[in-house]
């Protein structure tokens, strides 16, 4: 073979490893465009435009990532057994409190479940309602003044005021509490808001559902990102002074509040000599690990009518 042929022989080699080359990264640029397609991005895009937007959008999965690590619980704080969010929600009910995010017109987008146990609405009832509708009427005005403060606000007004110190908000006022007869009159309880104003992306609409708004709604801020009141509500008086005022001195009763998924938030000092558990050892689990069988079937029917009270048999432990 003389010198000629084994050049082709080289070039031949080369081109075909070249292509092969090609052909593997034009299909996994052709994955990646699928991939970007599903995130709304358009059907035809060139190679490098393929890139520079799965790169923007690994940038912006690893800052997620951060945020989120950023917001963990740390495993030395909370049992394992319990997730970041029923952790939460524990020393929310412990501190007799509850979240609620706002938008400035005083729409609910968001309520923890621990309001259930606190002020007894479920959160889907209090989700796109005004919070003016749950607060007694003399109260309206100056809520409303507290959180319209910065609806009217310009994009550059509101980036230079979120990034000040007047972006905290603390406020108290009655909400009411839920009832199952809407008939009854009203029954407030004394609660504290402890927040601050950020921006959101993807805030809806708000319905208002049954309160007129003091300003038009076509002067509100139409800024892709809105600003909303983001705060932990506390009752001013604590929810333990009150199960201990108001129960009757008796040997055989005590006080227990659950979750939506029936685990124990809550039990009172009285537990203890009665069951032979001490709260610590029930917060975080499971109500139906501890009633009797001939029970559970009253409880189905009745956990979806709070609030309630019933009498248990509870298994006991020897102490």
């Amino acid at each position: 073979m003389d010198e000629d042929e084994k050049d082709r022989a080289k070039r031949a080699s080369r081109n075909k490893s070249e292509k092969k080359r090609r052909d593997q990264f034009n299909v996994l640029i052709k994955e990646l465009c699928t991939m970007l397609q599903g995130q709304g991005h358009p059907r035809k895009m060139d190679k490098s435009t393929i890139l520079q937007r799965t790169i923007d959008f690994l940038q912006k999965q690893k800052e997620i990532t951060a945020q989120t690590e950023s917001c963990e619980v740390r495993q030395d704080w909370k049992p394992s057994f319990l997730s970041n969010e029923e952790f939460t929600q524990l020393m929310l009910e412990a501190l007799d409190g509850f979240l609620i995010a706002l938008t400035t017109d005083g729409n609910i987008i968001y309520v923890s479940d621990s309001v259930s146990s606190l002020i007894g609405h479920l959160p889907s009832d209090m989700v796109d309602q005004n919070i003016l509708n749950f607060l007694p009427e003399r109260e309206h005005g100056e809520v409303y003044k507290l959180l319209s403060s910065h609806m009217l606000l310009t994009e550059s007004s509101a980036v230079d005021l979120l990034n000040s110190n007047e972006t905290h908000i603390e406020f108290c006022c009655h909400l009411a509490r839920g009832n199952i007869d809407p008939k009854e009159p009203p029954t407030y309880e004394y609660v504290k808001f402890v927040g601050d104003f950020k921006f959101h992306n993807n805030v809806p609409l708000s319905s208002c559902n049954g309160y007129d708004l003091a300003f038009p709604r076509t002067l509100q801020s139409t800024l892709e990102e809105q600003i909303c009141l983001v705060a932990t509500v506390r009752l001013v008086t604590p929810q333990f002074l009150k199960d201990l005022c108001n129960v009757e001195d008796v040997c055989d009763e005590f006080t227990s509040r659950h979750s939506l998924e029936w685990k124990f938030l809550f039990l009172d000092h009285r537990a203890s000599p009665i069951i032979g558990y001490l709260p610590f050892e029930v917060l975080g689990t499971s109500g139906y690990d501890y009633y009797h069988v001939d029970d559970l079937e009253l409880i189905h029917i009745l956990r979806n009518s709070l609030p309630y009270r019933i009498s248990l048999k509870l298994f006991t432990i020897n102490i």
